[in-house]
């Protein structure tokens, strides 16, 4: 079993939620299994003014290529208002636990 650690930035964006985005891990050798942990996560509004959160989605999952754990990184922040009319950006932490 290996561990990697890494983390997936969203830009400032609106009007998309959720957005996805990448992030390759390299291990060693060939991965047989491999599972994406969210470890954390920073997000808000932006500019960051009187906002009320209305719904948050993070998540990650993991696919293998090879000796690659691709990470796809989910992220969407909304308000009450039921749109996605204003911008928000973020970061989420991942790990990956990865069998060899």
């Amino acid at each position: 079993m290996e561990l990697r650690t890494g983390s997936v930035a969203f830009a400032r964006a609106k009007n998309v939620s959720p957005r996805t985005a990448t992030s390759d891990v390299t291990f060693s050798s060939n991965v047989t299994q491999a599972t994406a942990v969210l470890t954390g996560t920073e997000f808000g509004f932006s500019p960051r003014d009187d906002h009320h959160l209305g719904e948050v989605n993070i998540k990650v999952d993991a696919s293998i290529l090879g000796n690659i754990v691709r990470v796809t990184a989910t992220l969407g922040v909304r308000d009450w208002s039921g749109d996605v009319d204003d911008d928000y950006e973020g970061t989420v932490h991942f790990a990956v636990l990865a069998e060899l």
